[in-house]
Order: C-alpha cells, then structure tokens, then sequence
C-alpha cells in the first residue's frame, strides 16, 4: 500500500516529508534532528514501518536504527523537489541521511 502526503493545505518549500517503509513489521529507533532559522529540535521516535511525519524546517538530519532480527527498512526524505532514500538489513544497521 503506497502512503502518499497530502499537502494540499499548502505544504511549503520548508515542508519535509519522512517515510519509513520497509517489511511491515519491522522495528526501528529513529532521531530526527529538523533545524529552522533560529533553533532547532530532536524528535525520537519508536515505531513499526510503514509509518509516515511530516516536519516544517530548513534541514532535516536523520539516524535510524533498525531493531528487528528480520526484516528490511527504507527511509526516504523529501524537501521540495529533492528525495533521499536509503535501505537497510539486519538488526543493529543504522541509516543517515540528511536533506536542505
């Protein structure tokens, strides 16, 4: 099943779109860093893919750590017209990415 953001209520070019996706079921920790003008902030998160947040910043920073023995685990960030995917397998791999 595709998850699509829906922005029709006027997603700005400061809008970041965070997918985690992979073998449903799987498990990962996740620290997302979304920097702004003047600050910026870490969410961390536990979860189950598929799941999808979106977040208003400049610049988003993200470290997730898959958790599952089995399993696999896609990470994909957009900003404007620029996507960052990265996969992973195993427990214990980490992803990194970040996007402006």
């Amino acid at each position: 099943m595709s998850m699509e953001a829906h922005q029709s209520h006027g997603g700005s070019a400061n809008t970041i779109q965070v997918r985690f996706d992979g073998e449903p079921g799987t498990r990962f920790q996740a620290a997302l860093t979304i920097e702004g003008a003047d600050r910026s902030m870490t969410h961390e998160l536990e979860e189950t893919v598929p799941i999808e947040r979106i977040y208003e910043g400049e610049a988003l920073e993200a470290s997730v750590r898959q958790m599952s023995r089995e399993g696999a685990l896609t990470v994909e960030v957009r900003k404007g017209g620029s996507v960052s995917r990265s996969s992973t397998s195993g427990q214990g791999s980490v992803v990194r990415l970040r996007v402006r």
